[in-house]
């Protein structure tokens, strides 16, 4: 390993709190079964380049059952601010020891993980503040941050800043980091699909997914996801008539510029 490799390690911001679906990361994929973070932290363990998983839950007696789950899967965790999520962060990777923090939403069960490992190690060689891949499949991405960079977020930013927004002072000020944008496969490159559950819709689309895909010992890929979705315009139709909900921002990364708009989708976590 080069010497300038630095700790990346996956820190996930978990709560149950939600006005469209409650406790979302903790919803069941089948029955009874795996939930959602579950589902994550199978993809994530996948990826050679992480030191380790973490959870960042939420204070409140309500956000137990994070707590439940890191201590039945050994994973472990730190509790902090319910709002100022990016101190939140910063509070777990300072307790951690993370250089680098691996950034997703607790809410999508299926991810990229198959494309972490080489973009993390141009992260490192270019020495880079801040990555990652653009127009993936909602919900399935993730971003790299230094904790420095989230540091000076947190020192420079608003409230907004701090809240569940927590790379938007990234995206408001780029000149000020240094930014790595990569591209996926064209056959990846399908941001109108959804696979983060914000809503209903969401969760039955995506349980659907895993009974329809999942086999035994295996991960369902994002590519047989996109596949599916393509060939099921009946099933995936309810997710698609969401549309776009004006309510809320959510940050737009291009190579070029990054734009404030407004999804569903507020963040990669609550």
């Amino acid at each position: 390993m080069k010497k300038n490799v630095r700790s990346i390690d996956a820190i996930l911001a978990c709560r149950v709190q939600g006005s469209r679906l409650y406790g979302k990361p903790l919803q069941s994929l089948v029955p009874g079964g795996i939930t959602i973070l579950e589902s994550l932290i199978s993809y994530l363990r996948t990826i050679q380049s992480l030191r380790k998983i973490v959870l960042a839950i939420s204070e409140g007696e309500e956000n137990h059952g994070f707590i439940c789950l890191a201590q039945r899967l050994s994973i472990p965790y730190h509790i902090g601010d319910e709002n100022d999520v990016l101190k939140r962060i910063i509070h777990t990777a300072t307790k951690e020891g993370t250089d680098v923090v691996f950034r997703i939403t607790t809410e999508g069960p299926f991810v990229l993980s198959e494309y972490a490992d080489p973009i993390i190690q141009k992260f490192f060689d270019g020495d880079y503040d801040w990555a990652s891949y653009k127009d993936a499949p909602e919900g399935t991405s993730f971003e790299l941050i230094t904790t420095k960079a989230l540091k000076t977020s947190h020192e420079n930013g608003t409230a907004r800043n701090r809240s569940e927004l927590v790379t938007s002072y990234i995206c408001e000020h780029q000149n000020e980091f240094k930014m790595l944008f990569e591209e996926l496969p064209k056959k990846l490159r399908r941001p109108e699909i959804r696979l983060t559950v914000d809503y209903a819709e969401d969760l039955v689309f995506c349980q659907t997914v895993y009974r329809n895909l999942k086999k035994e010992e295996s991960l369902i890929s994002v590519e047989e996801i996109i596949s599916f979705w393509d060939q099921n315009p009946e099933i995936r139709k309810p997710v698609e008539t969401i549309g776009l909900d004006w309510g809320t921002g959510r940050l737009i990364w291009t190579s070029s510029d990054v734009k404030l708009a407004s999804t569903k989708n507020a963040s990669m976590e609550k």
